[in-house]
This record gives structure tokens, C-alpha cells and sequence, in this order.
């Protein structure tokens, strides 16, 4: 049985319902965290270990970036993956420069399998 833990980072709970949906079916064994935006998320984390992060890049409040940013201060070896509909080339490289992966939305199972490969637990 597994103790991992992952968090989905969206303002938009259809998004959110999508993953929730990938995790029941998938990797039940998962414990998976829900936060609307990035305060939402940080205090969600305040007290838990998290392995993997899927974060929308486009929230109000801080976006994805920031919040990746602030997430690898508390908790460094979490696996962070940035999802987005729109990934521009500056942000691709200020992205993949501090380590993080992406996901093209829409998410789905296949993508979200293809990065459950690289977790190294």
C-alpha cells in the first residue's frame, strides 16, 4: 500500500474533477490533495508530505511559476509538474531551468501515467 501523496493546483474544478477521476481509476492507492490556488495549496502542505504537484500555470493570485517556486523552498524533492493549455517559450525555459515538467492540457490518464514513470519512489 502506498503513502504518497500528490496535490492538483487549479482554479478551474472541472480540472480538478478530471484528475480526482485519473487518481480513483488509476492510482487509488494515492492520497490526492485539491487546492483552488496557490494559498489554498501552501497551507494544504503545511503539515504533509507531498511527492507530486500538478499545477495549473493561469490562476489568479500567484501563478504557477511563483507558486513552483515557493513549493521547492519547503519541499524540494516534490516531483512538479506545471499544466497548461499555453506553454510559451520564455516560460518553457525559466520552467525547465528550475526542474519542472509539463503537461499539455487537457489532462488525461496516458499523461498523467507517462510522469508517474519518473517518480522515483
Amino acid at each position: 500500500m502506498s503513502n504518497q501523496t500528490a496535490i492538483i493546483i487549479d482554479d478551474s474544478s472541472l480540472a480538478r474533477m478530471m484528475v480526482r477521476k485519473i487518481f480513483a481509476t488509476s492510482m487509488a492507492d494515492w492520497t490526492l490533495l485539491e487546492a483552488a490556488n496557490g494559498d489554498e495549496a501552501l497551507a494544504l502542505m503545511a503539515d504533509k508530505s507531498v511527492d507530486l504537484a500538478l499545477v495549473d500555470f493561469n490562476m489568479p493570485g500567484m501563478n504557477g511559476i511563483d507558486l513552483a517556486e515557493r513549493m521547492m523552498e519547503t519541499a524540494p524533492s516534490m516531483s512538479i509538474h506545471l499544466v497548461t493549455a499555453n506553454i510559451q517559450e520564455r516560460m518553457r525555459i525559466r520552467a525547465e531551468s528550475m526542474g519542472l515538467g509539463f503537461i499539455k492540457k487537457p489532462i488525461n490518464a496516458a499523461k498523467v501515467a507517462e510522469i508517474m514513470k519518473h517518480i522515483g519512489h
